[in-house]
């Protein structure tokens, strides 16, 4: 099947000169396709983030205003049946997703069934798998297979299913463990040794009296024990996608560049794990060199010092994945002709960094407005590469999040550790800035801190024990960073579980402190009454026979 692109405009222009400062460094704005677009994938491609393993036609990406569960997308496979007859196996949305194995999982996802007759068999089926590595769960999903994944305990290849019936049609229903109660896993639930779970979402229609019936998915979530990050890459398909010489957000920003491959992509996107805001930008398929995944902006220089940084999260570290951070000057106002020599800022950064967290990236270099008085604009770019394997790129896709992109020398905005969500009884935030010598300045109450306010050097920390929204700045030779905020909602602990029942003995107690249920208590003092009466009896005859 051929790729199909509609009512999705994309943009060959290069790009135009931002005024001032960088443009959108948090992402937050980029070009939605319109609403009633679709986006068509094949066998063995899928949305950002997303494989479809097997397919009888592969499926589709719709974005629309109204008929999404949440926000703007949702994806339908293009033939789940009844001809040819289909299998759970026959049509398969699948990603690996990074767990921890000491803490348990909750599942959930909307789904819509366009057209539902009687109690016939149609059906959505959830079916996690467990892998040591990510690279076995890659495998598995490329070949089709399970033949890598763990299963010599916990809950593998456990599924989920869920049968529409009639009342169903036409309407989004949410399922979570409270519908489906194989949609919660335990600790004990996870094989030994699981470092990634492969989520399998499928969907097979056997009725014969609704052949054309679909059924569209929506916000899938995978959240483990004590947080509210869902580990789901693009769980809500709204992932945008981006290819060589598109802009992110019209003719003025960020512009993609991936060597001249049309096939390459970049997507952005909302993510819950995204430091500023709610997106993220992130490339697919990162290539051997950095002309290859590249993200550059042209900015108009106004005097301001020019010292180039972002953030950058990913789930595999290596040493042969890099970041490069590069800035060039030109005596035009738009980045034309040709670069001004002895200006150039470059740096790389190789990703040998800490998984799931934003690290931050600061060249060392900076050009003031006295170095670059002949020069009229800048382009700063930000580019990765991937030579994991041996100089080339892994075979196993690496992806680097980026975020909070700036131009201009600053104050590095303050990091929390862990991030805002939802914990039990308190949590100890760490606040970090890449600024040597800072001193982080912050509030509980949402409001900006000035240097009154309470404050911890860069990697202390601060206990919350109920829900506050917490907001930091660095200060650093009377200067502050940007703001950052976030809301941690603190619950009560869980109640203890009730204590078991306990059983009725059926013998005489051999415990020092026999419960009061144990029978063998009522014996003895059924007995001991018994007793007494017969006494009290026996005497008051004797006292009879006496007078």
């Amino acid at each position: 099947m051929q790729r199909r692109l509609t009512a999705l405009a994309v943009s060959t222009a290069l790009f135009a000169s931002s005024a001032a400062a960088l443009q959108n460094g948090d992402f937050s704005a980029f070009d939605q396709p319109a609403d009633g677009a679709t986006i068509g994938y094949a066998t063995g491609e899928g949305p950002p983030g997303w494989y479809i393993t097997v397919s009888f036609d592969g499926g589709t990406v719709t974005y629309s205003d109204t008929a999404a569960a949440d926000g703007r997308g949702y994806f339908s496979f293009n033939n789940i049946g009844p001809n040819p007859r289909p299998g759970f196996g026959d049509n398969k949305l699948e990603q690996c997703v990074p767990i921890d194995e000491e803490l348990g999982f909750t599942i959930t996802y909307s789904a819509l069934a366009t057209e539902v007759a009687g109690d016939e068999d149609l059906r959505t089926r959830v079916n996690p798998n467990f892998y040591a590595t990510r690279e076995d769960c890659l495998l598995d999903i490329f070949e089709d297979a399970g033949d890598r994944r763990l299963s010599d305990d916990g809950r593998p290849n456990d599924d989920a299913d869920y049968r529409f019936v009639e009342d169903d049609a036409g309407i989004w229903r949410d399922f979570s463990p409270d519908n489906i109660a194989n949609l919660r896993y335990t600790a004990d639930d996870i094989p030994t040794g699981s470092t990634y779970m492969l989520f399998s979402l499928r969907a097979r229609n056997r009725s014969d009296n609704v052949p054309d019936a679909e059924v569209r998915f929506d916000t899938i979530r995978v959240v483990q024990e004590g947080s509210d990050q869902n580990l789901v890459i693009n769980g809500s398909f709204e992932h945008a996608e981006l290819f060589d010489g598109s802009p992110i957000a019209g003719m003025d920003g960020w512009v993609i560049g991936r060597g001249g491959d049309p096939l390459l992509r970049a997507a952005v996107g909302p993510q819950d794990f995204a430091l500023s805001g709610e997106n993220v930008f992130y490339f697919e398929g990162l290539q051997s060199g950095f002309g290859d995944s590249r993200l550059d902006q042209c900015i108009a220089l106004d005097g301001e010092d020019i010292r180039p940084s972002v953030f950058a999260y990913t789930l595999t570290p290596d040493s042969g994945v890099s970041v490069r951070l590069n800035a060039d000057f030109y005596a035009t106002d738009d980045c034309s002709d040709d670069a001004l020599g002895g200006l150039r800022i470059r740096e790389d950064f190789d990703l040998d960094i800490d998984p799931a967290t934003w690290t931050a990236l600061i060249t060392d270099e900076i050009r003031t407005a006295g170095e670059y008085a002949d020069a009229g604009s800048a382009l700063i770019s930000v580019r990765v590469r991937d030579r994991s394997d041996s100089g080339d790129p892994s075979a196993f896709p690496n992806i680097v999040f980026l975020d909070d992109a700036a131009s201009v020398s600053a104050i590095a905005t303050p990091t929390f550790s862990p991030a805002p969500g939802s914990y039990e009884d308190s949590v100890e935030v760490t606040l970090s800035t890449a600024t040597d010598n800072a001193v982080i300045y912050y509030t509980l109450d949402g409001t900006d801190p000035d240097d009154t306010a309470a404050n911890v050097p860069s990697g202390g920390s601060v206990q919350i024990t109920e829900t506050s929204t917490l907001t930091a700045r660095a200060f650093l030779d009377g200067r502050f960073s940007a703001a950052r905020s976030g809301e941690y909602t603190i619950t009560e602990p869980a109640p203890p579980p009730p204590p078991p029942p306990q059983e009725l003995s059926t013998g005489c107690s051999i415990s020092d402190r026999p419960s009061p249920l144990d029978p063998t208590l009522w014996v003895l003092a059924a007995l001991a009454a018994g007793g007494l009466l017969w006494r009290r009896r026996r005497e008051a005859r004797a006292g009879t026979a006496r007078s």
